[in-house]
């Protein structure tokens, strides 16, 4: 039996702090705890735990998706989901069509609260879509930042919807984006992963750096993409480097059991 808790909550209310730990009953043998102090977040699945940054935009933080009373298989997949973001791993979470692996995704950043990004992939994705794009304004055209290039350097979780459906001419880009943590920017930036970038500042001073264009990689940056199986569903089969960059995970519908428990 898999148990949640969220220790050490930020509170205004001193009553709260001296209250000790609130218990939400969710089934005879599991509880979903909730402990009450002035200090950061911990979120705990069973023996997994991780302490929680307060989001810098909390706007992009997704709501209103984690259940009250969550089922032991969406314990399961919370818990597999925070143990790969511990060890630094991107993730796939394959399974039919439908809302259950994006709302699993969703419920996941609303536990952890991070900030997320997100692109639904399909045949006319191109390159701008994940780098950026050029704007015309004020009679002067300017570079845009698009939902990777956002998520890399502000340390959000990066969502590719529909994975099975990327192009040929998006996969390097993926490819090298999650293996190296790098991406060459049309207005000549360079993104490179943070245990480079912080190498370098040890070496070489902020401003050779910024002179050099290098944008630093946050280490809090993850991709978790959604897919289906193909070609048991219409789609393309995941291409073999893109494939390996992902820890996948099985999501089946619930059953009768799991709905009820």
């Amino acid at each position: 039996m898999l148990l949640v808790s969220l220790a050490s909550r930020r509170v205004s209310s001193v009553d709260n702090i001296f209250n000790g730990t609130n218990k939400i009953k969710i089934s005879p043998n599991l509880y979903f705890k909730i402990r009450y102090k002035s200090d950061d977040v911990v979120v705990k699945i069973n023996d997994i735990s991780k302490k929680i940054k307060s989001p810098k935009n909390p706007e992009y933080v997704p709501r209103k998706y984690l259940l009250k009373n969550p089922n032991q298989e969406t314990l399961r997949h919370l818990r597999w989901m925070l143990q790969k973001d511990i060890l630094g791993q991107d993730m796939f979470l394959m399974g039919a069509p439908g809302l259950r692996r994006r709302n699993l995704a969703m419920a996941f950043l609303e536990l952890t609260e991070r900030e997320v990004e997100v692109i639904a992939l399909s045949r006319d994705t191109t390159e701008a879509d994940l780098k950026q794009r050029k704007e015309i304004q004020s009679g002067t055209a300017h570079y845009h930042d698009q939902s990777a290039l956002r998520a890399a350097t502000n340390g959000r979780i990066l969502i590719l919807e529909g994975i099975e459906k990327a192009e040929r001419n998006v996969l390097p880009i993926l490819n090298n984006l999650l293996e190296n943590r790098e991406m060459h920017l049309e207005d000549g930036r360079f993104l490179i992963p943070a245990s480079r970038y912080d190498k370098l500042l040890k070496e070489h001073s902020q401003e050779e750096l910024d002179t050099w264009r290098l944008v630093r990689v946050s280490e809090d940056f993850r991709v978790i993409a959604l897919g289906i199986p193909a070609p048991r569903y219409p789609g393309h089969p995941l291409d073999p480097p893109l494939r390996s960059r992902f820890q996948a995970r099985h999501i089946s519908p619930p059953n009768y059991e799991v709905s009820q428990s």
